[in-house]
């Protein structure tokens, strides 16, 4: 069983007089790296409003390149379920390998059944799998969490908040790992607390590249998407990634408030351009780049299938437009929706992964 399977409900009310504690706690000086929890930080983990944006005021900016002649312009779905077996932890094997807590926000995972911070490839082979058709490979996200909780707390919060992000800035080299929070048995965590939102839709389709065929992806790939510390790191490597059903040709870094009849999206697609058969590099990103604007990859650099994973939640719109839903994150990314990220070890069989090449390649559109 995969570390803190089960409820998905929080105790809010537990959590009201935890902020006033912690509202008393930053004014004497509470300190918190970028690395690190604090097991003090409690429920001031409300999202800034301004990062709610209704999706209809958006211009459409996804380009997509056109198809040259060699396109491999076929799809490969995998279906992985919803993480209906409550598969959730806070580590990253990736990131921070043998780092018990690591990410400091939970996690929501589809595919390889074992997946947590001690996961190596040894231990994901024959590890199990929620995909139908036995890829092993694992997919894992934050999750998104709906928090309702009374505007005093989230006042207090933010004052809070201000205080926390000047000392952080100013502290986010520090490391105790001796600190690091393990989830309770509702899977919160301080600062990360609500009601987890199973997505309604998990869609992981594989593609091909707009100029080349596809070579098939060696086993035991890493590939991250995103930015998990944007307002450390800066945005180089962070992603636009939400949008709203119906409105996919338009993605933003904030929150999307969607009209009545569509739905909160994330939509996460992950570089695809391989340098040889390197399966990780030390940034975790030198070895896979993303195409150029016509879909080309760069001199050196050999076409992989380009995964996508979107996720679509049922949130009532007037849980939007009160901006009370929130992607969990690093501490002092206080939710930033900007920060929002993904990631996949692909442990495919071989047989599977000839399959998804050979469809791609093909132009065919196969699900398994």
């Amino acid at each position: 069983m995969a570390r803190n399977q089960g409820r998905h409900l929080i105790a809010r009310r537990t959590k009201i007089a935890t902020a006033l504690l912690g509202l008393s706690i930053a004014v004497g000086g509470l300190v918190v790296s970028t690395t690190t929890g604090d097991p003090e930080r409690a429920a001031a983990d409300e999202v800034d409003r301004s990062q709610f944006v209704d999706i209809t005021r958006v211009r459409p900016n996804v380009d997509k390149p056109e198809p040259g002649r060699n396109a491999s312009t076929g799809s490969f779905t995998v279906d992985c379920g919803r993480n209906e077996n409550g598969h959730f932890n806070p580590d990253n094997f990736i990131a921070q390998p043998g780092v018990r807590n690591g990410a400091q926000h939970l996690h929501d995972y589809v595919g390889n059944l074992s997946t947590n911070a001690d996961s190596d490839n040894d231990s994901l082979l024959g590890a199990g799998t929620t995909c139908r058709n036995g890829d092993e490979s694992t997919y894992f996200w934050p999750v998104v969490r709906i928090d309702t909780a009374e505007e005093a707390e989230e006042q207090q919060g933010q004052e809070r908040r201000q205080g926390d992000r000047n000392r952080q800035r100013n502290d986010r080299n520090q490391q105790d790992e001796a600190q690091l929070e393990e989830p309770d048995a509702d899977n919160e965590l301080a600062g990360n607390d609500g009601e987890i939102q199973r997505p309604a839709v998990v869609d992981i389709t594989f593609k091909g590249n707009a100029r080349e065929k596809v070579k098939e992806m060696p086993k035991f790939l890493r590939i991250l998407y995103g930015d998990a510390k944007v307002s450390t790191n800066g945005p180089a490597n962070a992603r636009e990634s939400w949008t709203c059903t119906g409105f996919e040709n338009r993605l933003i870094k904030q929150y999307p408030i969607c009209p009545e009849g569509s739905d909160v999206k994330r939509v996460h697609t992950f570089p695809s351009c391989l340098d040889g058969d390197n399966i990780d590099s030390e940034n975790h990103r030198d070895h896979i780049k993303y195409p150029d604007e016509n879909g080309e990859c760069a001199n050196g650099l050999t076409a992989v299938p380009e995964l996508t994973i979107s996720l679509t939640y049922e949130i009532p719109r007037q849980i939007q437009a009160a901006g009370q839903y929130k992607v969990d994150s690093f501490p002092e990314e206080d939710h930033n929706p900007f920060s929002d990220h993904d990631d996949f070890a692909n442990v495919m069989s071989d047989r599977i992964m000839d399959r998804l090449v050979d469809c791609v390649n093909e132009g065919r559109q196969c699900r398994e």
